[in-house]
């Protein structure tokens, strides 16, 4: 397993796990491995992936490898070319790789693009969090190998975790406030890169018309509806069209919904992260503060992914896991997110955002009611107890 805080919640499931270091140790590979989880697999040069696969499988099975998508499996794979795509895809299918995308219009589009081996199946929730002691006294999160026998092992509620910052003054910073943590313009996605043609943003333009008029639309459908079948089979205008589409949907929603809170609630809305200058709306500076106090805020704001068009990422599933009370845009997939909640949660437009943050506002009881009913609904409709099976099942058929 490599990358993130999964090492140490997967404890809690009965598998071992490990974060993978450049000088991974003997005791962590000398075993029986059914499935590597990969953040940068197309960063490693192909050899050194299948000599690590050999060697694994001479302790009983070769294992599935499974390349988390952190971005479109297009960027993921750096191809602009037919191809190129189907040289990556015949080397995924000998060597059984897959690729887990968290985003069903971004899978499809894919799929339809030659890549077989991509998936979806969303992020997954998980309560606790496992520490142990390091050699120097400290606390290991999960930065080493660890196993249900390592000396001294300790399950936390995942909602206790806090960061270097100060506890009371990130309380402080958003206590019976409406919060929104996020970017407002992404400069790093159109750093160094060349416009796209105006033809291509008048496409990203029209879907991302046709997405906020149907909320309910992945990109691949909006994209359908809109008459691009064809040219969304193309790989090049496909990493043009998804990076204008970026800035015209994802940007703008960011854009529109934060304009309409900050008119609505002045300074009881609480906006932090970079880029928001760029629309003439003040913001304090991206920081870890507010993250750990998601369960201090009156309620945490969602205005949907950058990368991806779904309700549930990172960010979203990290509200949850701290207790805080997420309200969002109704979009894609809301409905999995929040369950009998999701009208209760959701909002359509920006005086639908303005209307049920103010009832939400003056009561407590309500908030307190739909928090505890929406995060019972969320850590069982996306236990990551089934996800993970569900994702090397798939990735092993």
């Amino acid at each position: 397993m490599s990358g993130n805080r999964h090492a140490a919640r997967l404890l809690c499931l009965g598998h071992e796990s490990v974060l993978a270091l450049p000088d991974i140790s003997q005791d962590v590979i000398d075993r029986r491995i059914d499935a590597l989880f990969v953040l940068n697999l197309f960063e490693i040069p192909r050899p050194t992936v299948e000599i690590l696969c050999a060697y694994i499988a001479g302790f009983g099975a070769r294992p599935s490898v499974i390349h988390i998508c952190l971005k479109h499996p297009l960027e993921e794979i750096g191809a602009r070319t037919a191809e190129e795509i189907r040289e990556t895809d015949r080397w995924m299918v000998e060597k059984r790789i897959s690729m887990w995308c968290m985003c069903q219009g971004s899978a499809e589009q894919s799929a339809r693009l030659g890549l077989t081996r991509v998936f979806h199946e969303p992020l997954g929730l998980h309560r606790w969090i496992y520490t142990s002691p390091a050699q120097d006294g400290s606390v290991d999160l999960y930065k080493r190998w660890m196993s249900h026998d390592t000396p001294g092992l300790r399950r936390h509620p995942y909602a206790a975790m806090k960061g270097q910052s100060d506890a009371k003054d990130a309380e402080a910073a958003v206590r019976n406030r409406f919060l929104y943590l996020g970017q407002g313009w992404p400069d790093h996605i159109e750093s160094g890169r060349e416009p796209v043609a105006p033809a291509v943003q008048r496409d990203a333009d029209a879907v991302s018309a046709a997405m906020m008029e149907q909320p309910r639309l992945h990109r691949l459908e909006a994209m359908d509806l809109c008459g691009l079948a064809d040219r969304a089979a193309g790989p090049a205008w496909t990493l043009d069209f998804n990076r204008a589409f970026t800035f015209a949907f994802a940007v703008e929603n960011r854009r529109r919904f934060a304009a309409a809170r900050r008119n609505g609630f002045g300074e009881v809305f609480a906006l932090w992260g970079n880029g928001w200058e760029r629309f003439g709306i003040d913001a304090g500076p991206m920081s870890p503060l507010p993250r750990n106090a998601y369960h201090a805020a009156k309620a945490c704001l969602d205005f949907g992914s950058l990368a991806y068009d779904t309700a549930i990422f990172p960010r979203t599933l990290e509200i949850l896991k701290r207790d805080g009370l997420l309200v969002s845009w109704q979009h894609t997939d809301t409905a999995r997110l929040f369950g009998a909640q999701e009208d209760d949660l959701t909002f359509t437009d920006e005086a639908d955002a303005v209307r049920l943050l103010s009832e939400l506002a003056g009561d407590q009881d309500r908030r307190a009611r739909v928090r505890s009913a929406q995060l019972d609904w969320a850590f069982d409709s996306l236990a990551l107890t089934a996800i993970p099976p569900a994702v090397t099942a798939t990735a092993q058929a």
